[in-house]
């Protein structure tokens, strides 16, 4: 079922609703200086300002989880879980700026393997309403973080790693162990855990010979148990493990998940989970949590009035206003005019004679 414009992110909410997420409503403005002190959180680091009333610089919200964390008081003992409907404001090279409409959820407290779960199940229900063809790639930021930061090298080198095993470049990366001096095994562990890619049955026997060190293997036990959860849930076959999903790693420690559906050509649905930010801004807190690219969704291509009934000056204006109600109740959206106006119209009606005059 494909949803209109209108429609969708009230569907969305609603199913979050049902599983006891409460409705998180936001203030449009920040101050300045929260975007400032906390850029590494920032997927856009193009922030619009302006000066407020009292002389603080403000800014429009480029990220709404930012905000939302830096405004809760939940803890690991009292938690929160929240929904969203907001959009966020970034530069673009077009009209100055770009409002980005987005929905999501958020998990603040304790985040636990149910947690996890009921967080990529929320995913896959949420990209079943966005599309019949849906994809949804899961990775985890500790095995990947885990067998990288056990290399000897330095910091520009990872990072050249971690690039590479986004982009999936076996050759690159075998040519960077070779630079480094490293031995072939390391090249050939690095290949491999960057070309797993597929369903959890067949990815995570391979990953017990690649996960090494206390770091890799935790999170190959945590990423087990949650494709073990699923499973049990009916879920299990609707993920594909997918190692090349590193985006953010300063910011994920957790599980890493991006969703695709067949109408859009990138991730419509980003998360995972990110303690790292609760605890920058003081916060005794784990989370995790996705948000929606609404902008990137195919909307149903229903006409924005359903019928257009056209009467003539010597028509009964009452009797022409009571038909219209008639076709209200029937759950019709209805334009009344003497003519039809040039938007989409579903069905043109001439009063009395009932005719489409399409």
């Amino acid at each position: 079922m494909t949803y209109s414009e209108e429609r969708l992110p009230l569907a969305l909410g609603e199913l979050y609703a049902s599983y006891g997420y409460r409705k998180y409503r936001m203030r449009r403005f920040e101050e300045y200086a929260l975007y400032v002190d906390n850029m590494d959180f920032l997927a856009d680091k193009n922030v619009i300002t302006f000066g407020g009333a009292d002389g603080k610089l403000l800014a429009l919200r480029p990220d709404v989880t930012l905000s939302i964390i830096n405004n809760t008081k939940a803890d690991c003992d009292c938690g929160e879980k929240l929904y969203y409907n907001e959009a966020v404001f970034r530069l673009s090279g077009d009209d100055g700026y770009a409002e980005i409409r987005q929905t999501g959820v958020e998990v603040i407290g304790k985040v636990d393997i149910l947690a996890m779960a009921e967080i990529v199940e929320l995913i896959i229900k949420s990209l079943a309403m966005l599309s019949d063809s849906y994809a949804l790639d899961v990775s985890h930021s500790g095995l990947i973080h885990g067998i990288v930061s056990s290399l000897p090298v330095d910091s520009k080198c990872k990072a050249k790693i971690y690039d590479e095993i986004a982009r999936k470049g076996v050759h690159n990366l075998r040519a960077i162990v070779r630079s480094e001096g490293l031995p072939e095994e390391t090249a050939a562990s690095l290949s491999a855990l960057c070309a797993l890619s597929g369903a959890p049955k067949d990815v995570l026997p391979a990953l017990k010979d690649i996960a090494v060190g206390d770091e890799a293997v935790g999170a190959l036990n945590q990423l087990t148990r949650l494709c073990e959860l699923l499973d049990k849930r009916g879920l299990g076959d609707k993920i594909r493990l997918d190692f090349s999903v590193v985006n953010h790693l300063d910011y994920y420690n957790g599980i890493i998940y991006n969703g695709f559906i067949r109408e859009y050509p990138k991730a419509v649905i980003v998360g995972g989970q990110y303690d790292k930010l609760p605890e920058k801004l003081g916060k005794r807190a784990q989370a995790i949590g996705f948000a929606v690219n609404l902008e990137a969704t195919p909307y149903a291509a229903a006409p924005p009035v359903d019928i257009a009934l056209v009467y003539g000056e010597d028509d009964d204006v009452s009797k022409v206003m009571e038909r219209a109600d008639e076709l209200r109740a029937q759950g019709k959206s209805v334009y009344v005019g003497m003519s039809a106006p040039k938007c989409r119209i579903g069905t043109v009606l001439a009063f009395g004679k009932e005719e489409d005059l399409c």
